[in-house]
């Protein structure tokens, strides 16, 4: 019990407690359990650019008296750098470590701060810097977490269409951007109540009805060191796409008169619902069918020897011909004068004979 003890005595036992926590506590902080009195209590973001260079701010109070800096990285085994200050107001003592980071590492400003040149991805991570004072035994940490972007390069867009469940065309545009770490946030513009975001930005869905005016957007690309856009992408009201080159079909029967009745049929891979088909010449007696693809023709020598089917869309057209001509090879001379052509021959044979 307490008043058992003397004065004495009690003061004698609160003066050894007091040794034995100032102990444990000093025995903590050269553990690195501890951050030790005026650290921060939450450690400092940096952020440099790949192949750059990053300031590791280090902020002296006026009067310290400093006598030397240690830099310590998590990933490194002992300090990477150390700066000896000289009392009489010499030149520092700078000493790097035999490391990954040698020959890389610089004291800047009057509080040597630390700089790291020639970044690389696996020098992201925590840093310390422990400042010795020539008046104390404590040792004042700073804490640092340093991040590493890559410079981003110029985004590019694809595009897709597609009708959707309403009738209406549905436009989808993915915005890609080439980078090997680090967060990278999209944003599009313009937007409104067309417009549908996804996949952290990246997909921008655009809803248009017929009549709705055209569109461009630009997608931008951003990260902590720097940003980028997209070259602008037309969208029009249509889920029309440029259009390939047309196929031509001809079939072709010869008549008894020496008319060749042709037929002509022009195809689309992948042909959408609003395309249109032409023929030209269309002629006297020609008849389009099939919603414009098929044109049917009587021919006979002396008309137009070629046809042409034209596709169009909203946002492009395409054509391709065809010759009819060798389709009606046996059909230059009337039924009769065939007939005569024919008995000519077969007479010839019999007096070779």
């Amino acid at each position: 019990h307490l008043y058992t003890y003397g004065p004495l005595a009690i003061l004698r036992r609160a003066s050894l407690l007091y040794r034995m926590a100032f102990s444990l506590l000093w025995s903590l902080l050269l553990l690195g359990l501890l951050p030790g009195p005026g650290a921060s209590r939450a450690p400092t973001v940096v952020t440099g650019t790949l192949g750059g260079s990053v300031t590791l701010p280090l902020q002296l109070q006026d009067g310290q008296q400093v006598e030397s800096i240690s830099w310590v990285c998590r990933s490194v085994p002992g300090a990477i750098a150390t700066v000896t200050l000289v009392e009489a107001g010499g030149p520092d003592t700078f000493h790097q470590a035999d490391s990954r980071y040698w020959g890389r590492l610089s004291v800047v400003g009057p509080d040597r701060s630390l700089q790291i040149s020639h970044l690389s991805w696996a020098d992201a991570g925590s840093y310390r810097a422990h400042v010795n004072l020539r008046s104390s035994r404590l040792t004042h940490t700073r804490e640092y977490s340093l991040h590493v972007y890559e410079q981003l390069t110029q985004p590019h867009v694809t595009m897709s269409t597609r009708i959707s469940g309403n009738g209406h065309c549905l436009i989808i545009l993915t915005c890609v951007a080439e980078s090997r770490g680090g967060t990278v946030t999209y944003s599009w513009t313009p937007l409104g109540p067309q417009t549908t975001l996804s996949h952290g930005g990246s997909i921008l869905s655009v809803t248009l009805q017929p009549g709705d005016s055209a569109l461009n957007f630009t997608c931008t690309v951003k990260n902590p060191v720097s940003n980028s856009s997209s070259l602008p992408i037309l969208v029009l009201p249509s889920c029309s796409e440029k259009l390939q080159e047309p196929k031509i079909t001809a079939s072709s029967q010869i008549m008894k008169d020496g008319t060749c009745f042709i037929t002509l049929a022009c195809l689309l891979d992948q042909a959408g619902e609003d395309v249109q088909y032409s023929w030209d010449p269309r002629g006297q007696g020609a008849v389009v069918s099939h919603g414009g693809t098929t044109l049917s023709i009587s021919w006979r020598s002396g008309v137009s020897d070629s046809y042409h089917c034209t596709v169009k869309n909203p946002v492009s057209q395409s054509s391709s011909s065809v010759s009819v001509k060798p389709l009606c090879s046996g059909s230059f001379l009337p039924c009769c004068l065939r007939k005569e052509f024919l008995l000519f021959l077969i007479l010839g044979a019999l007096q070779i004979k």
